[in-house]
């Protein structure tokens, strides 16, 4: 992880000559996110919606190759099984709405017809959970991220974001996908799968020309 948060450095330090070049922009959406897990052999997943609402720069590369980051403040969660026991219960049902700051660092390659640009963009991302409220049966409680006495979530996941634009004039519309690949299970039990968050995002945006 260290050395991927050192590429992405390097890349933005190597972007820096571009930034008099440099196009800022802000979006708003609404995100579809899930928490996944395998249970019983089979990959479940409990779901809600969400928003994301973030500030990007688009800073040219070479030709139609641009990097794009932005900072974004997300709502997400969803909902998953713990055998962590709760009242002499276990195999609870356990809902979650939280909010984090992303971070995503999207390499973007452009095609440009007539007035309208269509646009692919991937990177990695990073995502750092802030606060939120965590629910099951028995309890309505404050997350507590990275506390490892109870059913919480970690504070940190390392993401892949990939995604499609489209820009017409000084408005885009984009719809793009984040996948964590880190557990955010605080701690693991006996028989429990690794959890995983995934987000879905549709935004619109102004990028200021």
């Amino acid at each position: 992880m260290k050395k991927l948060i050192g590429i992405v450095f390097l890349t933005m330090m190597m972007a820096v000559p571009a930034m008099a070049q440099a196009t800022f922009g802000v979006r708003v959406g609404g995100a579809y996110s899930c928490l996944v897990q395998k249970v019983e052999g089979l990959y479940e997943s409990g779901a809600r919606f969400g928003f994301s609402v973030a500030g990007l720069v688009d800073i040219p590369l070479y030709k139609r190759l641009s990097l794009r980051p932005e900072i974004a403040f997300t709502n997400q969660g969803g909902s998953f099984i713990s055998n962590f026991e709760v009242d002499g219960a276990r195999n609870s049902l356990y809902k979650c709405s939280y909010y984090s700051i992303q971070v995503p660092v999207n390499l973007a390659y452009t095609f440009i017809f007539n007035e309208v640009k269509f646009g692919v963009f991937a990177g990695p991302a990073l995502d750092f959970s802030l606060f939120g409220k965590m629910k099951s049966e028995n309890q309505h409680v404050d997350i507590q991220f990275g506390q490892t006495d109870d059913a919480n979530l970690k504070n940190f996941d390392l993401g892949v974001s990939v995604g499609l634009r489209v820009d017409y004039r000084n408005y885009f519309f984009s719809v793009g996908a984040l996948c964590g690949t880190l557990d955010r299970r605080a701690i693991k039990n006996d028989g429990e799968s690794s959890l995983y968050q995934n987000n879905v995002t549709l935004s619109v945006g102004y990028m200021f020309r």
